[in-house]
């Protein structure tokens, strides 16, 4: 009955009986039944509640796997492999029995070690796998197996150790592996150092930083001031990104601690802050603005579309690019300089340059009149680039319309005709797309001539008012019939009319031009329509003569002559219309017919005559035959 109870102790709590696991039903012990992989497991004895089984003579299959795979008194058993397994003994005589294996895998448990000052360790046990710990801070301090995941030491010298940590679960055999780390105690914690501030995007910002070995840092965070406050604790990073921010909204400056966890002493470093940055774009010139504290900032860079574009001294808050192209786009970006080394850098804000300036007028155009037309040239301000010009005309000094359009400063009026008294305007948008006012009417030099029955030549011409420091003088050429250069008279001043009563019977058919003389010597000279005179045959003849003999010569024959004649017939008639004379030599008629002198009396005259222009005209009078 003893016996009996001892059993069913055995069976229900599987009691532990001097350092052995008892199998299921009591049969068996083992020495240990959880483990890390590789675990080994040991059957103490298998004769708890009987006597001479698992001998040479009386054998026991084992199975360690629970998978049938039996071998006779196998005592020792290596698991290599973690899991849960079925130990089962299988006794000749009383049947099978059996105990659970658990093997775990063999983690090495994690811990972070804190540099502290004054040779001291902080140590902070991160592992989950057990519950729990050694530690062994490698000077021959251990502190030994137990619940707590922290643990401080003080160093007799600041040098180079290993710090181990070894896990245990409850109930598990001591054979799982440590994990070692090296740590070099100091006597003074090193300052943090962050080298770069940057913005990723409108929410985020990333902080790098220095990573020093063993150091805890504490972040801390200000807004739009430089009132901190802790923004996280970081530990074995070099890095670290800031979500949820308002970056365009706000600047944020950050400073980084090492962190004393035995004292709770801070060691800040720099402070470092972010840009709160925006791009306005006004006509002719774009505006960045932007708000940060300047404290430690040495200078700011501007960079222009991934260029170091200007450097500004110091710790300023704006800057205008007035150096830019309408309708180009720019992307501008801001890096403070820190004298410590650290640089922030901001976002990148893009834009497209415009400009609404309102061109300057064309005020200086030339024109020159051709038998192909007018040509019109001018100049325009420099500092607008133009993409067109539109010309306009009007007649009679009427409405401008729309007349053509070109794309260089100059514009030829086909078919033009100085009696039409027309004007151009001239009107261009610049590269910006904006329109210039029109320019004042260019109307070309319109020259009129007038013949007076002496042949003196009346010129009269358009004062010529295209351009803003206006005409200096005229220049009169003239020309003869195949275009030779026959005089040049020049005006004085502003004056716009010329009488030409140069005696000249060698050119009949005459022709003129006038040029304006700019006051401005850089300008072309405009020139004027041509005008072409043709000069009239003016007869000098006698109306009486006498063919006597007796008073001189010039009175003894009649002729007709005058000026620009290439070709005279004459013909002399009587009153009664009989032909009493002809000559197509240009003969004088001597008074006689025949050889017979004509009697006292009127006679009448014709004259075929061409011009040295080939042009026939037909003349008629009377002349008075008388004797003495």
């Amino acid at each position: 009955m003893k016996r009996l109870i001892t059993l069913l102790i055995f069976i229900f709590t599987g009691a532990l009986v001097y350092g052995q696991t008892i199998s299921r039903l009591g049969r068996f012990s083992v020495d240990n039944i959880r483990g890390c992989a590789p675990f080994t497991v040991n059957i103490i004895s298998t004769n708890l509640i009987t006597v001479g089984e698992c001998t040479p003579g009386k054998p026991c299959l084992m199975d360690y796997q629970g998978n049938n795979s039996q071998q006779q008194n196998l005592f020792v058993f290596i698991y290599n492999t973690p899991g849960t397994y079925k130990l089962s003994v299988l006794y000749q005589s009383i049947g099978a029995d059996d105990i659970t294996i658990t093997v775990d895998p063999n983690i090495q448990p994690n811990f972070e070690i804190y540099t502290c000052s004054a040779n001291q360790v902080s140590i902070k046990i991160t592992d989950t796998n057990y519950n729990q710990y050694q530690i062994d801070f490698g000077d021959g301090a251990i502190i030994p197996f137990g619940n707590s995941k922290t643990a401080q030491h003080s160093y007799l010298a600041a040098g180079n150790y290993n710090i181990s940590v070894t896990g245990r679960r409850l109930g598990a055999a001591q054979n799982c592996n440590s994990k070692v780390l090296p740590f070099q105690a100091l006597l003074t914690l090193p300052l943090p150092q962050i080298t770069q501030l940057t913005a990723i995007d409108p929410t985020t910002l990333k902080l790098d930083f220095v990573q020093q070995v063993n150091i805890q840092y504490h972040l801390e965070i200000a807004v739009n001031s430089t009132n901190f406050q802790l923004l996280q604790t970081l530990y074995g990073v070099s890095t670290y990104t800031i979500p949820n921010l308002k970056v365009d909204d706000n600047y944020y400056c950050f400073r980084l601690s090492s962190y004393d966890p035995c004292t709770g002493v801070n060691n800040y470093s720099n402070q470092v802050c972010s840009h709160n940055f925006d791009l306005t774009l006004t006509s002719g010139q774009n505006k960045l603005d932007w708000q940060t504290s300047g404290t430690g900032v040495a200078s700011v860079d501007v960079l222009r579309n991934k260029t170091i574009y200007n450097s500004l001294p110091g710790s300023p808050l704006t800057f205008n690019d007035q150096l830019v192209i309408c309708k180009t786009s720019y992307c501008y970006q801001l890096t403070s300089n820190y004298s410590s080394g650290t640089k922030s850098i901001s976002l990148e804000k893009c834009g497209t340059a415009f400009s609404s300036v309102t061109p300057n007028t064309v005020n200086n155009t030339t024109s020159i009149v051709s038998k192909d037309g007018v040509q019109l040239s001018w100049l325009q301000d420099p500092l607008f680039k133009s993409v067109g010009y539109t010309l306009y005309q009007s007649q009679n000094q009427g409405t401008f319309f729309l007349h053509g359009q070109s794309p260089t400063a100059q514009y030829q009026v086909p078919g033009y005709n100085a009696s039409g008294n027309f004007c151009y305007a001239i009107q261009y948008k610049d590269e910006c797309d904006n329109q210039s006012q029109l320019s004042s009417p260019v109307c070309p030099i319109r020259l009129q001539a007038s013949l007076a029955d002496n042949n003196e030549v009346t010129l009269t011409w358009s004062d010529y008012t295209g351009w803003v420091n206006g005409v200096k003088n005229y220049k009169i050429e003239k020309f003869n019939k195949s275009g030779g250069l026959i005089n040049t008279f020049t005006t004085i001043g502003s004056i716009t009319t010329l009488l030409d009563n140069q005696l000249d019977l060698q050119n009949q058919a005459i022709s003129y031009k006038v040029t304006a003389i700019p006051n401005d010597a850089s300008l072309v000279s405009s020139v004027s329509n041509q005008v072409d005179v043709v000069k009239q045959v003016n007869l000098f003849f006698p109306t009486a003569f006498t063919p006597d003999k007796v008073g001189p010569p010039e009175n003894e024959t009649f002729a007709v002559g005058g000026q620009f004649i290439s070709k005279l017939e004459m013909s002399i008639f009587d009153r009664w219309g009989a032909l009493i004379f002809y000559s197509d030599k240009n003969e004088p008629w001597d008074g006689t017919r025949s050889g017979q002198p004509m009697p006292v009396a009127t006679y009448v005259w014709t004259v075929n005559i061409t011009d040295l222009t080939g042009q026939s005209s037909k003349r008629s009078g009377t002349v008075l035959l008388m004797r003495k």
